[in-house]
């Protein structure tokens, strides 16, 4: 059994697909900001299906918080079980429940920027990326784009999208990873630096 679960959106999605790729359970969590506290259960629920053999995480772009927990949530589960554990990114996730072919898949980033990320033939020949949603719309011009494509209209930086990772889609993503035989590592893609930093320290002697 192949266990997914992607962390990047505001709410956590996990999902079980066979190795044939048929979809044993599929759902995500409906609080925002509780990543921690909703994948647990959720996990639980993916794992009454049987036991997995290979983990796909969504390794973003997205918040640092909620990256974090998938992917330390994943790792766990492959150390564990001493299965292999991927990487997939989470815009090809979004071009998957857009049924995106050819265009770009767009997640909010805050802060008056976007997530995004170019695709053909339903695969990704650009990106992930971040830009500032005057600079995306730019480079999008005329083409079709998915997701939190409406921001690029928008620009009071306080708008935010509406897209939440699908689960089912997740689990399609998951299975071509698994039948690919993807190596991607599952490492975050952060994209920026942190909002919060270590301060300098003070070279002034004490008093």
């Amino acid at each position: 059994m192949i266990l997914a679960l992607d962390t990047a959106g505001p709410y956590p999605a996990v999902a079980a697909v066979t190795t044939e790729g048929k979809i044993l359970f599929s759902s995500s969590g409906q609080r925002t900001r509780a990543h921690a506290e909703d994948l647990a259960p959720l996990l639980r629920q993916a794992l009454r299906n049987g036991e997995p053999t290979f983990v796909a995480v969504g390794r973003g772009p997205g918040a640092f918080t909620g990256l974090r927990v998938g992917l330390v949530a994943a790792k766990a589960i492959g150390w564990a079980r001493e299965i292999p554990v991927v990487g997939i990114c989470s815009l090809d996730i979004v071009a998957q429940q857009f049924d995106l072919a050819e265009g770009w898949a767009i997640l909010d980033a805050r802060r008056g920027e976007v997530y995004l990320a170019k695709y053909r033939q339903g695969r990704r020949i650009e990106g992930p990326t971040v830009l500032a949603k005057e600079l995306a719309k730019e480079k999008i011009a005329d083409q079709i784009s998915v997701g939190d494509a409406e921001l690029l209209e928008q620009p009071d930086r306080r708008a935010r999208g509406t897209t939440n990772i699908d689960p089912q889609a997740l689990a399609v993503v998951a299975f071509d990873a698994y039948q690919s035989g993807s190596t991607e590592a599952p490492e975050p893609d952060y994209l920026r630096a942190p909002d919060v930093t270590l301060s300098k320290p003070s070279l002034e002697q004490p008093s």
